[in-house]
């Protein structure tokens, strides 16, 4: 009958899955899509992503700046604040400059080194009794005339200016008044290399104080301050231009007072500023004479409120070794900014930490090839997560993507924190999220195709190991069966005790045994071992029994003879070459005559009352199918009423535990010496030989297939003598 044939497995798990197209887009777990994806976002990033990144790198180096604020130990700058109390006890904003003069005495008495104005000051005081008298023309003329020989106010405020190593205000205009040298003076400026002219912020104009006060002043710097599309202030500019001539800032002109230079010098090469030079001291900067901030909290230490300095509340010496800015931060006239460390700071604390950046020269620096080595850390990470993550389960993956974020991200902040260097991990961590997205997608769909069909793999394997597990088992049976039964031996004597076992390694073994009678008197009993284990030793282990048995029944003869006919018959058309080992014995029933033979097998035991338990040497030769027409010897012996004969093959005695001991031939004597009355016969001793070698090897898996006899003679009744 023709058998039908079931459907493969495999055919459940077609479509898409399975499909050309999907499988080749997939093809390296998504690796094809993913290298696309990231030569696409290199070229993007290149063409159009600079700047479109930009809001995010800001994001992230003013997280570190907010993680990491500058640490400000002593303060080298003082504020000198004209706060709402100031106001508030003095009067409204503007003040009379006579009360800014003795503000600016009252500081350098104090012991400031320089002093700078973040005030613009771009018309004659109003308060000024010439500037009044033109408005009152009631005032009498003697009191007009005695009035006009007063000083103005700014004539006053610039005598202080003269006395003092103080700096006043300007403010660079894209549209605003035209000047000559000759109008306003700037600082003179010596270039070094190549002027940096062209590279830095340019004005086409400026606000500035009114001439007889910038006349007066040690110099004059501008307030300019460059911020991001985002309103935040980054960065402030140390140099601009202004009508095509370099000009300072505040901050620098603030330092140039304080050492009492002449002049300041500017360290250019053809790709702009390189640094700037006050006295011996150099000033590093970008190539666009700006600086970026390493901005610290708005310490309230560092100000002091312009009314406590009027009162003469601090006592002398405050400001020794200080520079000091004078400013406005009251209610209605305060100039507030946003910084990476606060959404609203004052533009006074702003020139202070300017100036404390410079002192304590830790400007925070973005190298010129840093957007390079950005762009390499995306194409290096991508590169490493197209070649790591296919082989990987998707959770490692994400335990790879996220380490290496963490890694990025630390490397970041190291280089901040250690070399006050901003490095943006963004682009290297969020670039590679769509590369990580597609490997992780692709790669899963992949895997899950590849768990389907293995699964329908599996499931074929399994059937067939189904099959194949049913017809060993039905081996086993039909091996087990052709032995026999150690109670069902047809014509044995009750005097005689026998049994055996045998216990494959696999389903199915090489070990035998055979036992039967010849005749009326003479009984043959044999453990056999065929070299190997499994289904080529259980094939030949049958047909070694057949042939012997086949053999003996013919007709007795001794057992030697015997042995040597069994080597003639199994030797033949032996194209494998395997052989097996024997012991055999004829044992007479009735008189304990004891005929032995060994082909190349382990010794028996002889098990004799009030006598020590000993292993019989025994005459034979080499095992069966070893040497073609070989004459085997046998050795004769009688065996006493209730003796015990053992019989074992080598997985007995080779038998190893978890640690590859072996169980040995001293082992198995030292258990039968324990045996009592009760266990002296031959299913006891068989039983419990085999259960002290599976205690002895544990959870060691049966490396040999074990077979164990135990013949036992008794005293023969009447009948049989």
């Amino acid at each position: 009958m023709e058998k039908s044939t079931p459907a493969s497995p495999l055919r459940k798990y077609s479509g898409w899955l399975s499909s050309h197209a999907f499988i080749t887009l997939t093809g390296g777990r998504g690796r094809p899509i993913a290298i696309a994806l990231l030569l696409s976002l290199t070229i993007s990033f290149r063409v159009f992503g600079a700047d479109l990144w930009n809001p995010l790198s800001h994001f992230v180096f003013d997280t570190c700046q907010r993680l990491f604020p500058r640490q400000v130990l002593s303060f080298p700058v003082v504020v000198v604040d004209i706060d709402d109390a100031s106001l508030a006890e003095l009067g409204r904003w503007p003040w009379p400059r006579t009360t800014i003069a003795k503000l600016i005495e009252a500081t350098y008495r104090l012991g400031a080194k320089a002093i700078g104005l973040d005030i613009i000051m771009p018309e004659p005081d109003s308060l000024s009794p010439d500037i009044v008298l033109k408005d009152r023309p009631d005032v009498a003329p003697l009191v007009r005339e005695e009035l006009a020989k007063l000083p103005s106010n700014d004539e006053i405020l610039a005598q202080t200016l003269r006395r003092t190593p103080s700096v006043v205000a300007r403010a660079g205009l894209t549209q605003g008044e035209r000047f000559t040298e000759t109008e306003r003076r700037q600082t003179p400026a010596v270039i070094a290399g190549e002027s940096p002219i062209g590279h830095v912020i340019s004005y086409s104009g400026h606000l500035a104080t009114i001439s007889l006060l910038e006349q007066a002043a040690f110099g004059c710097g501008y307030l300019n301050d460059t911020r991001d599309r985002d309103g935040v202030i980054r960065s402030m500019p140390l140099l601009i231009a202004v009508n095509g001539h370099l000009a300072p800032a505040l901050s620098l002109e603030l330092l140039r007072a304080a050492i009492g230079a002449k002049w300041y010098s500017v360290h250019g090469s053809t790709d702009g500023v390189r640094q700037i030079q006050l006295g011996e001291s150099f000033i590093p900067t970008d190539s666009d004479g700006r600086i970026r901030l390493h901005f610290s909290p708005a310490y309230r230490d560092r100000r002091v409120s312009a009314l406590a300095l009027l009162n003469g509340e601090l006592s002398a010496g405050s400001f020794d070794n200080q520079v000091a800015i004078i400013g406005v931060s009251g209610v209605g006239t305060i100039d507030v900014v946003s910084t990476p460390v606060a959404p609203k700071m004052d533009g006074l604390e702003v020139q202070a930490q300017i100036v404390e950046n410079i002192l304590a020269n830790s400007r925070l620096i973005r190298p010129p090839n840093a957007i390079w080595l950005e762009l390499g850390a995306f194409i290096f990470t991508g590169i490493v997560l197209i070649t790591v993550l296919p082989w990987l389960r998707p959770g490692y993956g994400i335990v790879v993507f996220l380490s290496a974020a963490v890694f990025l991200c630390s490397a970041s902040i190291i280089f901040f924190i250690k070399g006050k260097t901003l490095y943006d991990p963004s682009l290297a961590v969020l670039g590679n999220v769509p590369v990580f997205v597609t490997l992780l997608t692709l790669g899963f769909s992949a895997s899950n195709r590849e768990r389907r069909e293995l699964k329908a793999a599996l499931e074929i394997e399994r059937l067939e190991r189904a099959r194949i597990s049913g017809e060993l088992q039905a081996a086993r049976e039909i091996q087990m069966g052709i032995l026999p039964e150690p109670g069902s031996i047809a014509g044995l004597p009750l005097h005689v005790d026998f049994y055996a076992v045998v216990e494959p390694a696999y389903e199915v073994g090489g070990d035998l045994y055979d036992a039967f009678m010849i005749d009326e008197r003479h009984f043959f009993f044999s453990v056999g071992d065929v070299a190997g284990k499994g289904i080529p030793a259980s094939l030949f282990m049958a047909l070694s029994k057949t042939l012997c048995k086949s053999t003996a029944l013919r007709c007795y003869i001794p057992l030697k003879d015997l042995m040597g006919e069994f080597n003639r018959e199994i030797s033949r058309e032996n194209q494998a070459m395997m052989f097996v080992s024997m012991i055999a014995g004829i044992m007479d029933v009735v008189s304990g005559e004891l005929q032995l033979c060994s082909a190349g097998h382990e010794a028996p035991i002889l098990m004799r009352r009030n006598e020590l338990l000993k292993y019989l040497p025994v005459e034979g030769g080499p095992p069966l199918c070893v040497l073609e027409g070989y004459e085997y010897f046998a050795t004769q012996l009688t065996i006493q009423p209730d003796d015990m004969l053992v019989l074992i093959s080598d997985g007995i005695t080779e038998a190893q535990d978890s640690n590859q001991n072996l169980y040995g031939r001293e082992r198995i004597v030292n258990y039968l010496r324990t045996l009592t009355q009760i266990d002296w016969n031959a299913e006891s001793i068989c039983r419990g030989v085999c259960g002290d070698v599976k205690q002895f090897t544990g959870v060691a898996s049966q490396s040999d297939d074990i077979a164990i006899m135990a013949v036992r003679f008794c005293a023969p009744t009447r009948q049989w003598s």
